[in-house]
């Protein structure tokens, strides 16, 4: 990215919150596949970007801004896994709920 942008106040909006997603959802597709979920579909069904950026910065990086956005951008590659993982095994549990 190389960019000299900062993330200082959230929420992140405008072009901040254009990379952070792109960012996401690219963490997202190599994440999905490295882990190859049994619901793959539903999995993806419960996957949301921006709403993960909104949520995970306010709980896990507010308190540390300012910040370098290509930083956070690579934080949000770094700890996606697990809420990939998570969602997958949402799906799973989705999956094997009996059908009204």
């Amino acid at each position: 990215m190389d960019s000299t942008a900062i993330i200082a106040s959230l929420p992140v909006a405008g072009a901040d919150r254009t990379v952070l997603i792109e960012a996401a959802n690219a963490a997202f597709e190599r994440v999905i596949e490295r882990i190859e979920p049994d619901n793959k579909e539903l999995t993806r069904s419960l996957w949301d970007a921006g709403e993960y950026i909104d949520s995970w910065l306010a709980t896990d990086l507010a308190g540390k801004l300012p910040m370098p956005r290509d930083e956070v951008a690579y934080y949000v590659d770094v700890f996606l896994v697990h809420h990939v993982v998570g969602l997958a095994t949402e799906a799973d549990g989705e999956a094997t709920e009996p059908q009204p």
